[in-house]
């Protein structure tokens, strides 16, 4: 019960009344320059960090080498059926070569694209004449 008494008093007094403690004291004007000093520390690491990050240049990449073009036209062979004759037998030749080691052999763009348009020739269906009307 003592309490719910001490709890009214405390509400009947008006809000802008308070107590004197021996322990409320103003602010010191230390504190105010520590707060400054720490103001200004905060400022200096940001301007730190900005510097450190600006003149800070990405990692350029060397080149890329350019694709070997020949990869274009062996791509093309990859799966794929070859009827008997004298294109299996270029093909066979050729693979065989370019399967032999670092250097492909010396297989060139040229031989791979012949094959590769001779290949193609025999694949066309031959167009349909119009009928005359």
């Amino acid at each position: 019960m003592a309490n719910k008494d001490a709890d009214k008093d405390k509400k009947a007094k008006p809000h802008g009344q308070a107590k004197d403690h021996k322990d409320h004291k103003p602010p010191k004007p230390e504190s105010k320059d520590k707060d400054k000093e720490k103001a200004k520390k905060a400022k200096e690491k940001e301007k730190a960090a900005a510097e450190a990050a600006a003149p800070v240049e990405p990692k350029v990449e060397a080149p890329r080498e350019p694709a070997d073009p020949r990869l274009k036209f062996v791509k093309k062979f990859r799966g794929k059926f070859l009827p008997r004759g004298p294109l299996r037998d270029r093909h066979t030749a050729l693979f065989a070569r370019w399967n032999s080691g670092d250097d492909h052999g010396g297989v060139t763009v040229d031989e791979l694209k012949s094959l590769y348009v001779d290949w193609r020739a025999t694949k066309l269906k031959p167009t349909k004449k119009k009928a005359a009307v």
